[in-house]
């Protein structure tokens, strides 16, 4: 006999029949961020912090449809496209 799985496929999109069928552990949690927040914030401003390494390109507001193809085709090793408006 075929087996059957009585849960729903997807649950907003997330494949709960094939996470249970392989007996996978999910786990979520939501984040503090009006505790840790402020405090990232003051340290970005002090230059404590840097987020340079979190964009792979950046180019400007006249670049954005090359940035969005760039990104959406992921050529040129493009993970996180920055759009500066002014250059």
């Amino acid at each position: 006999m075929p087996r059957q799985t009585v849960f729903a496929g997807a649950v907003d999109k997330f494949p709960l029949g094939a996470v249970i069928n392989k007996g996978l552990t999910v786990r979520g949690a939501q984040q503090p961020g009006r505790r840790h927040i402020p405090m990232l914030l003051e340290r970005l401003a002090a230059g404590e912090l840097s987020t340079a390494h979190l964009a792979t390109h950046t180019l400007s507001l006249d670049e954005a449809p090359r940035a969005y193809d760039m990104f959406k085709q992921k050529s040129d090793g493009c993970v996180r496209a920055v759009i500066r408006p002014g250059g």
